[in-house]
């Protein structure tokens, strides 16, 4: 595997990484030290069946329009339980500094990353316990059993690592680039939103690293010296996205159907859950590429492609983001819980443009919020 050693180029790369210990005794509800206190969407609780449902606390990270972002935990019928606004220290005013993974560790932390500024974690206070500064940082950042932390670079170019783990001074102590396997034909000159854009990283029990591979429709598994030792393919098959792509030549008998698969989990049994777009699918499948389990969400009425997370609970059922919309299924397919967000629009903004393209200014004003990312449901155990 070809390396590329952050740590050496220290002119370019070092203003770019900064981990540290900091003692930021900045309180949640010090109103001097936070720009405000909450951010006070409007949600919407639905077909919530507390019998079938997974009961636990729902944690998310939501941006708004006004480069405000704020985590929220909430209750099942939606009460906030605890939030915490992002202050402006950690995110400028750039419309693409985006609150994007957010989870609540073993501890009770929270730890959470935010492209074009890093990884943080905070404790309960809203103090910053631990950071990390990347400006590539984005998606996926994993807190793994060592104290390491093992994070993506979705915008990062050809040549750059693409997945990078840190241990807790911030040094880098494993880094995967893609190079060695993928700089051929058909992935070479690919480039959307970055080389590879991945979009989900896991690190597994055998120490190998799962990786969803946006750009080249792609799941796979590399063992710690890179090389991939087990691959799922996905046949896309939306000519832009085709075109944009390039990896036609890739495919075999081997792919199931659906574009960009994103957040696949691991699951007791070994199988991978994974949900893509065009169509929007949800896929349990055994490490063969047995489909065991799927759902396609147009059956459950949601027509929108953009959904970015699931996860599968402990009772069965499984968590799923699209768009303004978190909701949860059980195994046969039927709804017990949805929280939905008025204030994101409900399909991708230019779906949205064509759709209400007669609206007044003023209809637009109701959408305060760009969107919602990934979630957590949390047990009170």
């Amino acid at each position: 595997m070809k390396q590329f050693f952050i740590f050496l180029t220290t002119v370019v790369i070092l203003p770019v990484f900064n981990s540290s210990f900091a003692s930021s005794h900045c309180g949640f509800f010090d109103a001097d030290c936070w720009s405000q206190k909450s951010l006070n969407p409007k949600m919407v609780v639905k077909n919530y069946n507390p019998d079938l449902a997974f009961s636990g606390t729902t944690l998310f990270g939501l941006n708004k329009k006004t480069d405000e972002r704020a985590i929220i935990e909430v209750d099942m019928n939606g009460n906030i339980i605890w939030d915490y606004v992002v202050p402006a220290s950690m995110s400028k005013s750039n419309k693409h500094n985006e609150l994007m993974d957010v989870k609540r560790l073993p501890g009770g932390n929270t730890l959470f990353n935010i492209r074009g500024s890093g990884i943080y974690e905070i404790n309960t206070l809203g103090e910053i316990v631990w950071k990390h500064l990347d400006k590539y940082a984005t998606h996926d950042a994993d807190r793994l059993g060592n104290g390491n932390t093992i994070y993506l670079r979705g915008w990062a170019e050809k040549g750059e690592p693409q997945v990078v783990e840190v241990n807790s001074a911030g040094e880098v102590v494993w880094q995967w680039d893609g190079l060695e396997e993928y700089d051929i034909e058909p992935f070479s000159d690919v480039f959307a939103e970055g080389w590879i854009h991945p979009n989900a990283v896991t690190r597994l029990e055998n120490g190998n690293t799962l990786i969803g591979l946006r750009n080249f429709d792609m799941l796979v598994e590399v063992d710690k010296a890179g090389k991939t030792v087990w691959s799922q393919k996905f046949l896309c098959e939306r000519g832009r996205t085709w075109r944009k792509r390039g990896v036609d030549g890739l495919y075999d008998d081997d792919y199931l159907t659906g574009c960009n698969p994103h957040e696949p989990e691991i699951q007791p049994n070994g199988n991978i859950l994974v949900t893509t777009r065009h169509p929007f699918i949800t896929y349990e499948l055994a490490r063969s590429g047995e489909v065991v389990w799927e759902v396609d969400h147009r059956d459950v009425g949601f027509t929108s492609p953009r959904s970015r997370d699931v996860d599968r609970l402990p009772n069965g059922n499984a968590l799923i983001q699209v768009d303004n919309v978190l909701y949860e299924l059980t195994r046969d397919k039927q709804i017990v819980w949805q929280l939905e967000f008025p204030e994101i629009p409900r399909f991708s903004p230019g779906k949205m443009r064509k759709k209400y393209e007669d609206e007044p200014k003023s209809f637009w004003k109701q959408f305060k919020f760009k969107q919602l990312y990934r979630a957590q449901r949390i047990s009170p155990k």
